[in-house]
Order: C-alpha cells, then sequence, then structure tokens
C-alpha cells in the first residue's frame, strides 16, 4: 500500500501480511527496497487484524479490529490509536468476499477521500458502502443487486464502486458498477486478469491512478484509462 496524499512519502510502500491474526506492519522506502526485502520500519498495532482490506491515508492506517464491527485509525507518527469507528450492521466475520479470508470488511479511497465496503448480514448479504469523513460514517449506499459473497473483489474509484465478477477467473470482468454520486448501476463488462489466479486484495490509488492487487503472493499493478 502507498498513502494517496503522500504524506507518508510518496514512494513508501506497507505492507501488512496475511488476511487476519496479525498486527505487524512493515514500512519499505521504495518499491526496489520492498523486492530487496529491506526494511525501513516495523509497526506492532495494539489490535490484529481482518481481511486485506487494509489502507493508508495520510499519516493513518485504517483496518477491521480482528473479529469486530469496529474500524480502528492508527497514526503511524504517534504509534496510536486515535479512534475506532463502529460499522453498525456489520456482523464479524459472517460474510466474505468470494474467496473468503476474513474479508468482510474492505476499506477503500478515492479522490473523494475514504469508504469501507461491507456486507450486511442483516440485508441477504448485500454489498455497502459507507463513506467516512474523520472519525464518522457519513452516508452509506445498498448495491441494490450485489450480495458480496459473489463478489471476487472490489474497488472504489471517483465515486463509483466497482465490483470484479472472480478472484481466480482468468479473465473475469468488472461486471457491476453504481455511481454513487447520481445512483446509477450498470454492467460495464470490463476484462479484468487474475495473472495469478488467486486475486485477494484490489485497490486504487487515487493520485497515481492505478489498481494495486496481491495475487497468489505477488504484488500486481493495473494501469487504468478512464473514458
Amino acid at each position: 500500500m502507498k498513502d494517496p496524499l503522500g504524506i507518508m512519502g510518496n514512494e513508501t510502500i506497507f505492507v501488512v501480511k496475511s488476511f487476519a491474526s496479525q498486527n505487524v506492519v512493515e514500512e519499505f522506502e521504495n518499491m526496489e527496497k520492498l523486492k530487496a526485502g529491506v526494511t525501513r520500519k516495523t509497526y506492532t498495532l495494539p489490535y490484529q487484524w481482518d481481511g486485506t482490506g487494509t489502507v493508508v491515508y495520510g499519516k493513518y492506517l485504517y483496518y477491521n479490529r480482528a473479529n469486530t464491527y469496529y474500524i480502528v485509525k492508527y497514526n503511524f507518527l504517534t504509534n496510536s490509536v486515535d479512534a475506532q469507528i463502529t460499522l453498525s450492521g456489520y456482523t464479524p466475520r459472517a460474510v466474505t468476499y468470494q474467496w473468503g479470508g476474513a474479508s468482510g470488511v474492505d476499506m477503500a479511497v478515492d479522490e473523494q477521500g475514504l469508504w469501507v465496503l461491507w456486507g450486511n448480514t442483516a440485508d441477504n448479504r448485500r454489498l455497502y458502502a459507507s463513506k467516512i469523513d474523520g472519525d464518522v460514517i457519513v452516508h452509506t449506499y445498498a448495491l441494490a443487486t450485489e450480495q458480496m459473497n459473489t463478489i471476487g473483489n472490489a474497488f472504489v474509484a471517483c465515486g463509483v464502486i466497482y465490483c470484479i465478477d472472480a478472484y481466480n477467473g482468468n479473465p473475469t470482468t468488472i461486471n457491476f458498477a453504481y455511481d454513487t454520486k447520481t445512483g446509477k448501476q450498470w454492467n460495464p463488462n470490463i476484462q479484468f486478469t487474475n495473472q495469478y489466479g488467486y486475486n485477494s486484495m484490489v485497490d486504487y490509488n487515487p493520485r497515481e491512478k492505478v489498481l494495486y492487487a496481491w495475487d497468489q503472493k505477488h504484488l500486481v499493478t493495473y494501469s487504468l484509462t478512464w473514458n
């Protein structure tokens, strides 16, 4: 992960290993140092995480505290938790993306700021998207037809939620989009390749305009072209 705001450095990369039962974040100076395995710093979080939906946004790491409905806002500069945001309606580990992995809470960042994608068990496992401003959830959108457990992965870009049909299809498609500004939903039918056959994370970086993915222990970057 990179900080899309650049506060933690334009090239700094943060790595969280495994999808559960871990609490150590590694910081690397740049991609070359990551490839060489040269860690610049490590952070030991006070709580373990669930899933692969962790994001860096400014000086903060946002993640789902393991087996809870809390989103932890961890401050890299003070090595402390500044807030815990309650995700009302979320049942821990009850619904995930197709691939499993305690992935029921997926943080995301786009040009509009911070989001959380999550599955609502009280609403037939539908995918919800909640906008976070500061330490408060300010708006929640329910995607009309999409159940989280039928989705391979999802990401947010330019206020639009995009869903990938399968985590292991090669190729598969981005087969659902929902515009949070207008409420319009459609099938963009964009081909998407899970090159290594097990894609457990897809995140958009609004500063670089690329997708970062973790596919069978490979870090993959997807360049984007917007119409």
